[in-house]
């Protein structure tokens, strides 16, 4: 079984930029011309079969969020698995962003299916241990091997209301990066980096460092480059010295690069990824830290 976390890093040693592309369809941001009399979710899924083949050119994975999906009720749905199904295609990875979070049984019933469609997914942390426990155990490689992304660091201003509260002498974010630390160190690495990740927004570059230093095993999924103010510039903390460890996110930038009456609009998404993954490569080359093994 090759694991998420040996296939990523592969990827990205072969050349791949360390970047994942967000797929949040909105009808109002698609190609006017595309099906345009069809129901929402069929023209959805055929913005993404067509836009699949340019974005594997530039990207390792991309990172499809399930509301934007889930809104159009069981049609949508169904266009979730179907876009999932497309990117499988095309070889990339799919990390679902479902940011679940719950216990026992239900905990388990998530992880079953939503890890039948992805090879990652986003969690939410609060509820404990216990609560991402049924996620870690599908990492293991003699049971899947997949990988998932714990919120530390979210890239929104309300970040602070619980995010900063001190726990001691450091930050409510700094415990949970602990924890995923811990929850990584049980499982076994590929170059370095265990399957348990961490969410940590670019929008908090002060804060990079710090947290890269709580989690030196963990995969960084960077979001909020772009629209929500962020900076690749800012990122180089991030990597190792082998343009490791992160996964910077890019979504509006990318699949909304355009008007809905271009024409040309598969090519402005083709040039689009490019410049960013040519831009998230140059940073992830020069990161100046040490390779982790």
């Amino acid at each position: 079984m090759r694991t998420f976390v040996a296939q990523l890093a592969e990827r990205v040693l072969d050349g791949h930029a360390p970047i994942v592309v967000g797929l949040d369809p909105r009808l109002d941001a698609l190609p006017a011309t595309l099906l345009p009399d069809a129901p929402p979710a069929r023209r959805i899924v055929e913005f993404h079969r067509q836009a699949m083949p340019v974005l594997a050119r530039h990207a390792p994975c991309v990172k499809p969020n399930i509301a934007f999906f889930e809104c159009f009720g069981a049609d949508g749905y169904r266009a979730y698995e179907e876009t999932c199904a497309l990117a499988h295609q095309h070889g990339l990875l799919v990390v679902g962003d479902v940011k679940r979070g719950d216990i026992g049984s239900t905990a388990a019933a998530y992880a079953t299916g939503h890890f039948a469609l992805a090879d990652a997914l986003t969690l939410h942390p609060y509820l404990g241990a216990d609560s991402v426990a049924p996620f870690l155990a599908a990492c293991r490689p003699d049971a899947g091997g997949r990988g998932v992304f714990v919120l530390v660091r979210t890239s929104n201003p309300g970040a602070r209301d619980f995010q900063d509260l001190r726990v001691g002498d450091e930050a409510l974010c700094d415990v949970v990066a602990r924890a995923v630390s811990r929850w990584g160190a049980e499982l076994p690495r590929s170059e370095g980096y265990s399957p348990v990740g961490a969410v940590v927004g670019a929008t908090w570059p002060h804060e990079l460092a710090r947290l890269r230093a709580l989690l030196p095993h963990s995969w960084l999924l960077l979001p909020g480059v772009g629209a929500q103010g962020g900076k690749v510039e800012d990122l180089a903390p991030a990597f190792d010295a082998r343009g490791l460890g992160a996964l910077v996110n890019q979504s509006r930038g990318i699949l909304q690069c355009f008007a809905p009456g271009d024409a040309d609009w598969l090519e402005r998404i083709d040039r689009a990824a490019a410049a960013f993954a040519a831009e998230c490569n140059a940073i992830a080359r020069r990161a100046p830290h040490q390779n982790r093994t």
